[in-house]
């Protein structure tokens, strides 16, 4: 009956009541309910009684009827690049179902229902002059009907949100469970065991929170920071791992084994507190980026037990390929495709299932997934988890439909390689053999990072840094590259093999005056100390409610820390204030096994950086008629303790003390 007389609601009576209001009558009261309000509403004894009939027809579920358990998107916006948006609903007994709008402003189509009847696909078109609120949906079977509750968004302000990354910043990654606990109140879920909150144990949570990032958003702007990299902030499994193994037992308090794509995990706060702590950050000038993780879930997803798709994952629980890691098959047009395979289809581990990106569902869903995170907090940024391991066609797709709606996007990529040529082959502005851009905006340079931990522990020879950095040439631009000192998936400097303090100032002093767009690692500033996982994901001293003192304070740091911090507060400082570091070229201007000096120079300005190795004072002889400077120009220090030195028949002396670096500005 309701399908009979819907065109004669529509017609007839939108103009008494809005389809929505007759809606909310139909799925809130009674039929003879309904009949009183519309006599109310003065409308005719025949229409209301056909509206009645209708109405009682929805009205009248079984206990077999349809059910919504979760909507994924559950809200989405007007004028939105992709319209329609497609839902997918989890539920019971869908099969045979229809989706039906309520409301003028949204309509359906495409309705697919897996065979288990657990999964409904709905395409949802949004009418590009829809006011934000709520707009149900409604599923019918024979057996009755639900709700699928979903909203129009309003949008926000694009001039302080979406702001992408440039080399203007300086990124800083923080694991919110390791870094600050501002609300102890979320520390132990009613669902977690004890043992899951123990902060004796490297591998359970710790109790950092969204709220102690808030209460320290100060610390990083006298730093001089100006992104906050997140790891994962999805919800996970708030239960403990238990095994006979040496990692046992563990938790995922890093984020990474999401249970629910579209929901904050519980021990961090919720989308309100995360909407929050990225408005605060963007009222003092800081930029947020979220780590999003296409390529997989965690073991604990209800998707584990009943897939939407029989294809939904590459594999089962009970049976699938574990990666084994030939990564270099994905740059090769000559690998075979079993290898290739099993890079791209293979589990990293048995609790982490990988999602198959070649389902058509599988990739839409995944990106809409990215842009409604993006839309609902304002993030500027993406840091995409293992993103060698999904199709590059996949990575194209994704970029292109961020840049569509966010024209400042910016998307970073993992591709963990110590190789510059399979960092190239990920990165986007030029099309590879398969006939792919990726439109990839940034790759970490894993490769330079790995030289420069190795030179600055005394394992290869300072010209290596030269050396590695003339894979530039394969680059479509070398600037788009995001330089690390670590990260929190390799130990700290200062607990690796030969690392000192000394070595640990020159390497950041190297990443943050080399080309690209730095990023640090919470804690390297006061030189934490840290080895494999989970050793190098401490605390952060002075974050928890019991530690005995505060290293976000001078007073709390040991003389070690303040030296360390002072001394990347500067090399931060001379990024901002020098646009050639940030900007301009680089050029070799002197390198043997124990120094390395460069220049870094835009139309406006030039700054030479020098370092030293050695236990001695080093003086290097650079030629400065090369870089454009004339006899007489004056070298003033801006960093280190040197003397000014000038131009002279083309070439300039800079000195630079023992295990140190240096810049000088011409003047």
């Amino acid at each position: 009956m309701a399908t009979r007389f819907a065109p004669f609601y529509q017609k007839n009576v939108k103009d008494l009541i809005s389809q929505r209001g007759l809606a909310t009558l139909a799925l809130h009261f009674r039929p003879t309910k309904v009949r009183v309000l519309l006599t109310l509403f003065k409308v005719t004894s025949l229409v209301g009684c056909l509206l009645i009939g209708g109405f009682a027809t929805f009205a009248s579920t079984r206990a077999d009827g349809p059910s919504v358990i979760k909507v994924e998107p559950p809200s989405w916006w007007a004028k939105h690049t992709i319209n329609p948006v497609r839902l997918l609903v989890r539920g019971k007994n869908l099969l045979g179902a229809r989706v039906r709008s309520l409301d003028l402003a949204t309509q359906t189509s495409n309705v697919f229902v897996n065979h288990n009847g657990t999964y409904l696909f709905v395409d949802v078109r949004v009418n590009q002059t829809a006011r934000p609120g709520s707009y149900p949906l409604l599923v019918v079977t024979i057996q009755g009907r639900a709700t699928i509750h979903f909203t129009i968004n309003a949008p926000l302000d694009a001039k302080n949100n979406f702001q992408g990354i440039t080399n203007d910043d300086v990124i800083y990654l923080l694991m919110p469970d390791r870094f600050a606990d501002g609300d102890p109140a979320n520390d132990a879920p009613r669902d977690a065991p004890p043992e899951a909150n123990d902060r004796r144990n490297p591998r359970a949570f710790h109790g950092g929170d969204l709220r102690g990032i808030i209460n320290h958003l100060s610390y990083f702007k006298d730093l001089g920071v100006t992104a906050l990299w997140l790891t994962p902030w999805y919800d996970n499994w708030n239960g403990v791992n238990t095994c006979d193994k040496p990692w046992c037992p563990n938790t995922y308090y890093h984020g990474y084994h999401a249970i629910d794509y579209y929901a904050v995990e519980d021990r961090f706060g919720n989308l309100e507190i995360l909407q929050e702590l990225i408005g605060k950050a963007h009222a003092r000038g800081l930029k947020v980026i979220q780590d999003q993780v296409a390529n997989h879930v965690g073991a604990r997803h209800p998707w584990l037990k009943d897939p939407p798709l029989d294809d939904w994952f590459h594999g089962t629980q009970e049976q699938h390929s574990l990666n084994r890691f030939k990564n270099s098959v994905l740059l090769s047009p000559h690998a075979n495709q079993d290898e290739l395979r099993n890079t791209l289809d293979g589990w990293f581990s048995d609790d982490l299932p990988d999602m198959d990106q070649e389902e058509p569902e599988v990739a839409r869903y995944e990106i809409q997934n990215s842009l409604w995170w993006v839309g609902i907090t304002g993030v500027d940024g993406i840091r995409q988890d293992t993103i060698q391991y999904m199709p590059r066609s996949f990575i194209r797709d994704l970029a292109n439909a961020l840049h569509r709606q966010y024209p400042k996007m910016w998307m970073v990529g993992e591709v963990f390689e110590s190789d510059a040529a399979q960092t190239a082959f990920f990165i986007g502005g030029h099309t590879g053999w398969d006939g792919i851009d990726t439109k990839l905006d940034s790759d970490f340079d894993f490769s330079l990072w790995n030289i420069s931990l190795q030179v600055f522990t005394n394992k290869l020879p300072v010209r290596a840094l030269r050396d590695q950095l003339k894979y530039d040439a394969l680059y479509p631009d070398p600037a788009k590259l995001t330089t690390l000192v670590n990260n929190h998936d390799t130990p700290r400097f200062i607990s690796l093999e030969g690392g000192t303090l000394e070595g640990a100032m020159m390497h950041m002093a190297f990443t943050l005056s080399v080309r690209g767009t730095p990023q640090l690692y919470y804690g390297e500033e006061i030189a934490m100390e840290g080895k494999e996982d989970p050793d190098n994901r401490r605390d952060f001293p002075g974050g928890f409610p019991d530690d005995a003192r505060s290293a976000f304070e001078p007073n709390g740091r040991r003389t070690t820390e303040q030296q360390m911090y002072d001394w990347t507060r500067a090399w931060i400082r001379l990024r901002k204030e020098h646009s050639a570091v940030r900007h301009g070229r680089l050029l070799d201007l002197y390198y043997d096994d124990n120094s390395y000096a460069f220049a870094r120079q835009d139309h406006s300005e030039t700054v030479i950086i020098a370092i030293n190795r050695t236990t001695q004072e080093k003086r290097m002889t650079v030629p400065s008629a090369s870089i454009g400077l004339r006899d007489g120009a004056e070298l003033v220090p801006i960093i280190g303790i040197t003397a000014s030195t000038r131009a002279a028949n083309g070439q300039v002396m800079v000195t630079v003390p023992a295990r140190t670096a240096v810049a000088y500005e011409a003047r």
